[in-house]
């Protein structure tokens, strides 16, 4: 399921950083019990803590979401990050998974093409 697979995405950033949950709740401004809830996959974080995750740990959002590495070097803006957020957040669960899937196609390496 997509939230577990976030919620472990957020664990591997919260023990990059040597962080408990609780260090990680202060330093996203939510409660330890919300960042236990993310890690076992039982909540999906909103576009606040994403942009969050992205400006205090310097996350790569297609990563978090999709578990594919972004491009090297392309940084989004904080401005395309709270779009892509924005735009993330006003979708029902089918279009957010409909996001995700468009995010992991783009994110795949491209094939030489034959011929």
């Amino acid at each position: 399921m997509f939230s577990e697979e976030i919620g472990g995405r957020i664990k591997e950033v919260r023990l990059a950083n040597g962080l408990s949950q609780r260090e990680l709740g202060q330093r996203l401004d939510t409660s330890t019990g919300h960042i236990s809830w993310l890690e076992a996959g039982k909540a999906m974080p909103g576009g606040e803590l994403l942009l969050q995750l992205h400006r205090e740990f310097s996350v790569d959002l297609n990563w978090l979401l999709t578990g594919e590495e972004g491009e090297p070097g392309v940084m989004e803006t904080d401005e395309e990050v709270r779009q892509l957020v924005d735009h993330y957040c006003r979708v029902d669960l089918q279009g957010r998974e409909i996001l995700r899937s468009l995010a992991s196609y783009v994110g795949r390496e491209k094939k030489p093409s034959t011929g």
